[in-house]
């Protein structure tokens, strides 16, 4: 009773400043400072926040050949594309502008921006194929300058040649093939050559923006992953972002340079710009709350509807076209709001449909992840701590006996469907996320959802963490003593989907991606864990870390049952959603978009990010997604120059493209 007692005042103040948060935060749209102080896990300060390009209200008054939604990894390299070819470019960011501050340039850290201010803060809708049943998961997604690439793992994975493939000839999405957006991701990257190998030039570029290296010199747990997967199976595969995928590889990253910091698409792409094209615009802290769409004589936007972080509602036209790179999650939710998409549902909201989509919103699909956390056996070099690497330094891209079947039925190559990542000297940051995790279990016999449920245990049990954070043992447990092998499926079949749950623009859609829902899905898990823990076994894993796991782990002759129930129990998002607005052939009504990227039924209105992929790629989805803003930035550029030249009888005055394809 005492220690309450004492404890009574501490709560009151938690609780007075809490309400005073909500209260600054009411009516404010969720990129605000006001909005940010309301995230589950505090983690970049304020002053972190720069404010050099904050909307002001004097955009509407200037005129703007391209809006471009959202300043993320396809937003960014699309606006850039645009902006060299002498247009003008108005690039918009509801976050704010965090991505030069230490927490995001310094890719050890980005653990720590788990549900922080520069997360959207997305959870999913109650999970009926997890266990335990109703489970709900985080799902990240970045809300500043750079977008996800400001807090994803840094991993440079393309996908399979097959992947694009499939795009063109399964999809009927021509002009996607992997011969055609090969030499778009030869223009995005400026890959480093490390001190033992060479890439090949077929394949790999070197006069990007976004710099690609690996690890050197390389650790000895890598080298030792690699062996053990090796002389399980599987050989090594030198490069997976060349003409092949399956095999064991290090990690890619995308930092600038073998030994430094965060490489984010604001930084690669936009920054260097600024200063030489002037007619390249950025607001950021600017909310698009929904597009400006004119009737007559056919349905074409003329621009977006903006909230300024002071709550001013402007209007900001453009001349040509709008380009929506929010993301497979905001990007549907925008198309909704604006009276585009499934009419029911537009109505059950009391939103006029403009045009009839029944597939936005639909196709939702991502790639689960199961971990197994493995304790250390020795104590990790002093050298450990790495500035470029967020401790997934080691992956196996490997196919199931589920995805060969699937292969044959469908008669052609399918590349990989398993991704098996092996992390190792992790950052103290990680400490948060690990803790609530493990703390689902204690609280899973009562509810599937603590973290609604017992919002003043978690907020305690975040609290402790984060006092805990700076003691040197907590650092050197989490560095020397945590590794893990986590599995991912790369082909799911499971298909989700996200909706409006109210016309608010402020808030989010319900997202509900169905996880494992699919009875393949599982089946591949299943096999995947078998082959993973034949790797964690191996002697040459053994000797830094006991295969028994932090939490029991299933032994790899288990029956499926077991196996199945540990996948269902461990697994979540990877954050790689995607296929929310999917393209196909023109006129094809189960397609948002055509090959253009064009809304279909809207003139002048395009998308650009992961919901264009009318199937998920085979891995991280970051390096895709730039792929596509450069991809469709330079279609737009081109046909509007091609326009412009033949309504004006002469070569226009535009300067060439940079990066031209050889």
């Amino acid at each position: 009773g005492k220690v309450l007692l004492a404890a009574a005042p501490f709560f009151l103040l938690r609780l007075r400043r809490a309400l005073q948060r909500i209260a600054a935060a009411k009516g404010k749209h969720p990129g605000t400072a006001e909005q940010r102080a309301l995230c589950f896990n505090p983690w970049v300060a304020k002053e972190d926040f720069e404010e050099r390009f904050i909307g002001k209200e004097d955009l509407q008054a200037e005129d703007f050949d391209f809006v471009v939604v959202g300043a993320g990894s396809a937003g960014c390299a699309c606006a850039a594309r645009l902006a060299k070819a002498n247009f003008s470019v108005l690039l918009l960011e509801a976050g704010g502008e965090a991505q030069r501050s230490y927490p995001v340039q310094t890719p050890r850290k980005m653990w720590g921006l788990w549900q922080s201010e520069v997360d959207w803060g997305f959870r999913s809708e109650p999970q009926e194929s997890l266990l335990p049943k109703g489970r709900r998961v985080d799902m990240e997604r970045g809300k500043t300058l750079g977008g996800c690439s400001a807090i994803n793992y840094n991993m440079w994975v393309r996908g399979a040649p097959e992947d694009f493939d499939r795009w063109e000839k399964e999809c009927g999405c021509e002009g996607w093939g992997f011969a055609d957006v090969l030499p778009h991701f030869k223009a995005i990257e400026r890959m480093e050559s490390s001190h033992d190998k060479a890439y090949e030039s077929k394949y790999r570029g070197d006069q990007g923006p976004v710099s690609v290296a690996t690890l050197h010199p390389p650790m000895p747990e890598v080298a030792d992953f690699l062996r053990a997967c090796e002389e399980t199976g599987d050989a090594v595969n030198e490069d997976h972002n060349a003409s092949r995928l399956p095999g064991a590889c290090p990690v890619q990253f995308n930092t600038n340079g073998p030994a430094g910091g965060r490489e984010d698409c604001f930084s690669a792409f936009i920054e260097p710009l600024l200063r030489w094209y002037p007619k390249l615009r950025v607001a950021s802290e600017t909310y698009c709350r929904k597009l400006l769409l004119d009737s007559s004589p056919q349905v074409r936007a003329t621009g977006v509807e903006l909230e300024l972080r002071g709550g001013e509602i402007i209007q900001v036209k453009c001349r040509r076209e709008v380009i929506l790179c929010a993301g497979a999650l905001n990007t549907p939710q925008l198309l909704m709001l604006s009276g585009v998409g499934p009419p029911e549902h537009l109505k059950t909201h009391g939103i006029g449909c403009v045009v009839p989509s029944p597939q936005v919103g639909q196709n939702l699909q991502d790639h689960p992840l199961c971990a197994a956390v493995l304790l250390g056996q020795n104590m990790a070099p002093e050298s450990a701590m790495v500035q470029n690497t967020s401790g997934l330094n080691g992956q196996l891209f490997w196919q199931s006996e589920t995805d060969k079947q699937r292969e044959q039925k469908l008669g052609h190559p399918l590349g990989a469907d398993i991704q098996i990542i092996f992390l190792n000297r992790l950052d103290s940051s990680l400490a948060a996320k690990v803790v609530l995790t493990l703390a689902n279990s204690l609280f899973e016999k009562f509810t599937p959802d603590y973290r609604s449920d017992f919002k003043v245990t978690t907020s305690l049990l975040k609290g402790l963490v984060d006092r805990l954070l700076p003691s040197e043992a907590l650092r050197d447990a989490i560095r020397n003593r945590l590794f893990s092998l986590t599995m991912l499926n790369n082909h799911c079949q499971s298909r989700g989907s996200l909706w409006l749950k109210s016309r608010d623009p402020h808030e989010l859609p319900a997202v509900d991606p169905r996880w494992l829902s699919h009875p393949e899905d599982v089946a591949a898990f299943v096999e995947a864990y078998r082959r993973m823990r034949k790797i964690m076994t191996h002697p040459a894993m053994t000797k830094h870390f006991s295969p028994e796991g932090v939490k029991p782990l299933p032994e790899g002759d288990a029956p499926f049952e077991v196996i199945a129930s540990f996948v269902r129990e461990n697994s979540q998002t990877t954050w790689h959603y995607s296929c929310t607005t999917r393209m196909g052939p023109v006129g094809d009504p189960a397609a948002v978009c055509d090959p253009k990227a064009r809304v279909q039924g809207v003139a002048n209105l395009r998308v650009a990010d992961a919901g264009l992929m009318p199937i998920v790629v085979s891995g991280n989805t970051n390096a895709a997604c730039i792929m596509i803003g450069d991809k469709v930035g330079h279609m737009v550029a081109e046909e509007h120059r091609a326009a412009a030249s033949a309504s004006a009888g002469v070569d226009p005055p535009f300067e060439a493209l940079e990066n031209s394809f050889q």
